[in-house]
């Protein structure tokens, strides 16, 4: 538990740095508005912690992962009065779709099948406390990572340059390719478990003969596209900032959320882990 709220404190120390940097000179609150994205994201969260609390399913928040970046990304355009900005509304545009896409692959795979085996231990863990341990280390720590990942809306929000064709079709073109992936990935491994066939076997075919995690590439791939809308900007302070986004969600997926699986397919597939030292688990490994 100490582990998660010194990440929490290090989580919201970035945001708040990110926030004053970006804002140089101005000491008004209700001006910092990455902070006032964080709050809303908190707040949605918040609402997200007493549900789960009550139909006892912290899983859930998987599903609202993606619409909390709509969340951010809806409260820094009102806060920010980019609300007429094309520059802008393309990039919420986007994060929608993917946002959207994401929780209802997630929903539909999740609902009806109980609460993740991850929240499963972490409830065994924390026993009767569990029920504030669950806002500080599952709906606080995503709540700071999703402002975090979505920084790249934030700089993206900031270039004050008029969206070309080029770089509409630049920044789109790499979106579209990740969300293509991450979604042929989760269709492809969605149909080889549900082939009884395949019971207890490794999905080796399609996106998946490339890497163990396609589907987190596309992901990645997606947050890159969102974080060269910054680059126009000749800002090296919004292209850095913004760069945190994809390298933020490339660290989740190959340091936690990656060898989480990894382990768990380990526990149910005694021949994943030669699998494991013949493949890559992100990047894709061309053949």
């Amino acid at each position: 538990m100490k582990r998660i709220v010194i990440m929490n404190c290090i989580t919201i120390s970035l945001i708040v740095i990110l926030s004053y940097i970006s804002t140089p000179n101005n000491q008004i609150l209700a001006n910092h508005h990455l902070i006032t994205g964080f709050g809303s994201v908190i707040a949605f969260m918040s609402v997200l912690w007493i549900v789960s609390l009550i139909v006892k399913d912290a899983s859930i928040v998987d599903i609202f992962w993606g619409p909390a970046f709509i969340v951010l990304g809806s409260s820094l355009l009102v806060s920010m009065d980019q609300v007429y900005s094309e520059r802008s509304l393309f990039i919420l545009f986007l994060v929608s779709l993917w946002a959207i896409r994401l929780a209802s692959h997630i929903g539909f795979r999740n609902i009806g099948h109980g609460e993740d085996f991850r929240y499963v231990e972490w409830r065994k863990e924390s026993g009767k406390n569990y029920w504030w341990h669950s806002f500080i280390r599952v709906f606080l720590l995503q709540g700071g990572l999703c402002t975090l990942v979505g920084v790249s809306i934030y700089f993206g929000y900031l270039n004050e340059k008029s969206l070309s064709f080029i770089e509409t079709m630049f920044a789109s073109t790499i979106f579209f390719i990740g969300l293509a992936w991450e979604s042929i990935s989760d269709l492809q491994l969605k149909a080889f478990r549900k082939d009884p066939k395949n019971k207890g076997k490794i999905c080796k075919s399609g996106l998946w003969k490339y890497s163990r995690h396609p589907n987190y590439f596309g992901d990645l791939v997606v947050w890159i596209s969102i974080f060269t809308f910054s680059i126009s900007s000749e800002n090296l302070l919004f292209i850095a900032g913004s760069f945190l986004s994809p390298l933020i969600m490339g660290s989740i997926f190959y340091y936690i959320t990656g060898p989480i699986m990894d382990q768990a397919m380990m526990q149910s597939r005694p021949d994943y882990k030669k699998y494991m030292e013949n493949s890559n688990s992100l990047i894709p490994k061309l053949k």
